[in-house]
């Protein structure tokens, strides 16, 4: 038995949330025979290196734990990469969009390509923004591929 993609994010999720700590992201990269599986962190303190190291053995036992009950996580080898966001951090959610009205904002958008500007509002899955050559731009939150803070 596999666990998809998004189960196991969700799984992931999870234990850093009861970990003490707030899940920004998680990213699984498969390449044949290598996954790399990248957790982002935050909390109001901040995030310091024995933080990451408490996520990336918590996540690691559940890996152990549940491919020794017979549930495949990855094709060959894998590794865990967690750390803060970062300035330049991600956004995943319509919540971190709404967080960051008035942020400055790098994006792709799905049959726009690139796209940099402000957040003026993040509504009801509609982010608007205004583009740096000053166009005031509404996008379909689902349309957005990627998208992060750029400082």
């Amino acid at each position: 038995m596999t666990l998809k993609s998004a189960n196991l994010k969700k799984n992931i999720s999870l234990i850093v949330d009861e970990a003490g700590y707030e899940c920004v992201g998680v990213d699984l990269i498969s390449n044949p025979g290598r996954s790399v599986l990248r957790i982002f962190i935050d909390s109001p303190e901040g995030i310091i290196h024995k933080d990451c190291e408490r996520v990336s053995r918590s996540v690691s036992e559940y890996i152990d734990r549940a491919e020794s009950e017979g549930t495949k996580l990855f094709n060959g080898k894998y590794f865990i990469e967690v750390s803060s966001p970062g300035i330049e951090r991600p956004l995943y959610t319509e919540e971190h969009y709404a967080r960051f009205v008035g942020g400055k904002v790098g994006l792709r958008v799905r049959g726009r390509g690139k796209l940099r500007g402000t957040i003026l509002s993040c509504e009801k899955g509609v982010i608007t923004l205004r583009s740096e050559d000053g166009e005031e731009v509404e996008l379909k939150f689902e349309d957005i591929t990627k998208g992060n803070i750029i400082f």
